[in-house]
């Protein structure tokens, strides 16, 4: 057979082991994997001797802020950034303008990131107090999953009341789609916020942001999504998981059956309260809260890593700390962030594979199709040294927003490569692909 793309010499990475080998492409899809013989023919061929082959990376968390708040961000830039970054497939969250609650402006924002998107994207939508109708709609049209924010954030949506909630996650559970809630409780933010913001001067600004949104207001709302659940049966997700106390109730989730998955981010494992002052909802916290995130990857209470990629402008992210928006600009630098981590012994190559790639596609039922390199599977790869190091800048940002907490920061382990559906979109660090090219990935479940 002569194959379309050959990757050839590398070490080829899933999340129970790694061996030399090479991976064949033929139309799109994964048609090998193991050691071709020599004799073998492709139209494209790519040595990647010396480097690492992962299955692609899945962003399952960004804000790509199309429509209505494309100063900030859009599918464009924000898919080149993701590009760059090494990432082959993003999700993209509802809390744009007009909010993604019914099926026309699901549609809407599929058309836009149809004709903007450099990689293969999935699209949320959001549930609010009176669109339980249009769940049916919106599962047929395409969504991955149902996103609920509990408390606000950027757009400040209202959270639907626990009991309309109760039947919108009976019948997320009748259609087998899976709930994601910011677990946050606004009535909490609102006290400690007017507490803390405006009448307490003298405490750091990273202390000041964690003490206005306190660990309490994402231990209730994780703990509500859990009780309505269990009730409705529903499987949920816990999106951007800050807190030892959010860990162990997940945890305890987990031991009394519900079906319940969670994330965190790499700015709540590698940065802290005390030294680290970027504004970001629910904020970072403190040393202890990082030691044991860490600690509930490695036991799979928490199942992935996202960015969770909320882009501001440049102005609005100079502004005084009570007055700058919360979000920070992660797709980029998510995965050199956590391949510096693998070489700092912090986890495996395998480790970061599964909680990068396999679990958010089982998590969020793309996987098989995504998440893998097995025959069958789109080919979605990403090829990263592990040698090469690289220090992150916001010159050198390909977001929208030229903003990141990391600036400075010297990383080892970068993307060589991002391959989406057997296409470069990224080869050594030059965009190659085509704007328009990426395509809507909607869950598998039935």
């Amino acid at each position: 057979m002569n194959y379309d793309l050959v990757i050839k010499n590398g070490t080829i990475v899933n999340s129970q082991e790694s061996f030399l080998g090479d991976i064949a492409v033929k139309d799109g899809k994964i048609a090998f994997t193991g050691n071709l013989p020599d004799n073998t023919t492709s139209s494209e061929t790519y040595d990647a001797a010396g480097m690492h082959i992962l299955p692609g990376i899945i962003d399952a968390h960004v804000h790509f802020r199309d429509p209505g708040l494309t100063e900030k961000e859009d599918f464009e830039t924000g898919s080149v950034a993701a590009a760059f970054g090494g990432i082959t497939t993003v999700a993209d969250m509802p809390n744009v303008d007009p909010v993604t609650s019914t099926v026309s402006s699901f549609n809407e924002k599929l058309e836009i990131a149809r004709e903007k998107s450099y990689v293969d994207f999935a699209l949320f939508a959001l549930l609010s107090e009176n669109n339980i109708e249009e769940m049916d709609g919106l599962k047929n049209a395409g969504v991955l999953g149902f996103k609920v924010f509990l408390g606000t954030s950027t757009g400040e949506i209202a959270a639907p009341s626990n009991g309309v909630l109760l039947q919108q996650l009976k019948k997320a559970a009748a259609l087998g789609m899976r709930t994601g809630f910011h677990a946050e409780t606004s009535e909490i933010n609102n006290f400690f916020t007017s507490l803390y913001m405006k009448n307490i001067k003298d405490i750091q600004d990273g202390l000041l942001l964690n003490n206005a949104r306190p660990v309490i207001s994402e231990n209730i709302a994780i703990y509500n999504a859990i009780c309505l659940a269990k009730l409705a049966e529903a499987k949920i997700h816990i999106h951007h998981v800050t807190s030892d106390d959010g860990a162990l109730l997940i945890f305890f989730a987990k031991n009394i059956g519900v079906d319940i998955t969670a994330e965190t981010c790499p700015h709540y494992l590698l940065l802290d309260a005390k030294s680290h002052t970027y504004k970001v909802y629910p904020p970072i916290r403190e040393e202890r809260h990082k030691i044991a995130l860490w600690d509930a990857l490695k036991n799979n209470v928490i199942n992935m890593i996202a960015s969770d990629h909320a882009p501001h402008t440049e102005t609005e992210k100079t502004l005084q700390i009570r007055q700058m928006p919360g979000g920070i600009t992660g797709v980029e630098t998510m995965v050199p962030l956590m391949l510096n981590e693998v070489n700092n012994g912090k986890l495996t190559l395998n480790e970061f594979v599964f909680l990068a790639s396999e679990q958010p596609a089982k998590t969020w039922g793309i996987y098989p199709q995504k998440g893998n390199l097995k025959p069958g599977a789109d080919a979605d790869i990403t090829i990263v040294n592990m040698n090469k190091r690289k220090i992150i800048s916001s010159a050198g940002i390909h977001s929208k927003s030229k903003t990141t907490a990391y600036e400075g920061k010297e990383v080892k382990g970068i993307p060589a490569a991002t391959i989406v559906r057997g296409k470069f979109i990224m080869k050594d660090e030059i965009l190659t692909g085509n704007k328009g090219y990426g395509k809507l990935i909607t869950s598998r479940v039935l």
